[in-house]
């Protein structure tokens, strides 16, 4: 389910960041071309616009004018020509014909866009001499009185005119040519680092559900573990008693044996309770640690000071010494009851896992309350043991397995939690040291 929740996220994380790149590289693209014609239009149009005897230079492309007549007749002309040759000139005129047929202005281009032309429907002036008498005859093709022939001779005023403006625009094509081979790679290569970068964020990102759900499914099969002995214990205790009562008569034998079946029922009972209030109370105090408005101002120091006092007489009976060094008027925000079990649930952990002696002490350190629990123990502690000991149902010690549940850390853990505060076990030879710290 992880899998593939995983795949969903990326392909979602992926497309959607793939989605803007491609915009990203496609805006400055589509820009640039639309620079690059516009100022093309601008260019051309400038050149059509201007009368033929004045010569219209563009910084930007060299332009070429014809005016010609219906027949495609060149008429006369201006700029430089030297992108055309005579083949080139009559395709020109020729494509420019047959496509202005129903308008009045036409941009178009013809081999394969390298040459972009504007052609404009032109109206005849009421004297050509007019628009002819400022020609160059050293610029134009004809001179005026050849001009002056050929429009008179070509019936000038009954044909309508045509001013076509063509440049050379190979160079611009091939630097888009260039500019979308670039942005493709980039494309590809980009979309490639996104997936991956995308799978490991992803990756991260689930973790902790990951890890939850690992988690709980790790609970309930060690909770169900937890709770089959018991179970099993019962069961077969109650089948005992079945087999008895249906004798008729019972013997002293009976009733003890009755009497057996009866104490483990009742012991695997109490055994099945203690774990189930364990298990609610972790789940309560999950639900408690954003609770701070619940809590009051409590004397911590009389709290480990009664705790001490109560196991002081344990570990005395199973030859092991408790020593303990608090300091007065330590207080702290929290919950009394919780504290007491923290330090409970500390102290019994030391009396049973401890060989001989366990330290107790409570301090004031700069802006922090530390509680410190140290003791020996018989096998030095390695690193997976201090990672998981605060996990629920996890025992350093199989020889005590029978007499806990591996729930009092986890639930020391979460009451730690609670109160806002952190919780550090370190080992070093054959000693363990539990560090609560509190911020004040």
């Amino acid at each position: 389910m992880i899998e593939k929740l995983q795949r969903k996220l990326t392909l979602l994380l992926s497309s959607v960041s793939i989605f803007l790149l491609l915009f990203l590289l496609i805006f400055p693209f589509l820009f640039n071309r639309y620079n690059l014609y516009s100022s093309l239009r601008t260019s051309l149009s400038a050149t059509v616009s201007s009368p033929m005897h004045v010569d219209n230079t563009s910084g930007s492309y060299p332009v070429f004018m014809m005016l010609v007549n219906s027949d495609g007749e060149i008429l006369d002309s201006k700029g430089p020509d030297f992108f055309l040759d005579d083949d080139l000139k009559s395709e020109l005129i020729s494509d420019a014909l047959s496509k202005i047929t129903d308008s009045d202005k036409l941009y178009s281009s013809i081999n394969k866009g390298k040459l972009a032309y504007l052609c404009k429907k032109d109206t005849p002036p009421d004297s050509f001499e007019d628009e002819a008498k400022h020609s160059n005859d050293t610029d134009n093709r004809f001179n005026k009185a050849d001009i002056s022939n050929d429009f008179a001779n070509s019936g000038f005023k009954n044909k309508p005119l045509y001013r076509i403006a063509v440049t050379d625009f190979s160079n611009e094509i091939k630097s888009l040519q260039r500019l979308s081979v670039l942005l493709t790679a980039l494309f590809f290569i980009l979309s490639s680092i996104i997936i991956l970068f995308s799978r490991y964020f992803v990756k991260k990102s689930i973790r902790p559900v990951s890890d939850a759900i690992i988690s709980q499914r790790r609970f309930i099969s060690d909770a169900s573990h937890e709770l089959k002995t018991p179970l099993t214990v019962i069961i077969s205790n109650i089948d005992n008693l079945k087999k008895l009562l249906s004798k008729e008569s019972f013997n002293t034998s009976s009733i003890t044996l009755f009497k057996k079946n009866i104490n483990g029922i009742d012991e695997m009972s109490i055994r099945m309770k203690r774990l189930t209030e364990d298990l609610l109370n972790l789940s309560r105090l999950e639900n408690w640690q954003d609770r701070k408005e619940q809590m009051n101002q409590i004397a911590l120091s009389d709290i480990a000071t009664k705790e001490c006092l109560y196991f002081e007489p344990l570990f005395f009976e199973n030859s092991k010494s408790l020593e303990y060094t608090i300091e007065d008027d330590i207080f702290i925000l929290g919950d009394a009851g919780k504290i007491k079990d923290l330090i409970s649930i500390l102290l019994e952990n030391a009396l049973k896992y401890s060989i001989s002696y366990t330290f107790l002490t409570v301090n004031k350190k700069k802006n922090n309350i530390l509680l410190t629990v140290e003791n020996d123990v018989e096998n030095e502690f390695s690193k997976e043991d201090t990672v998981n000991i605060f996990k629920r149902f996890f025992r350093l010690d199989l020889s005590h397995s029978g007499t806990g549940h591996g729930l009092g850390l986890p639930i020391a853990k979460e009451i730690v939690l609670m109160h806002k505060g952190e919780i550090k076990v370190s080992s070093k030879g054959k000693k363990v040291c539990f560090l609560v710290s509190f911020h004040i």
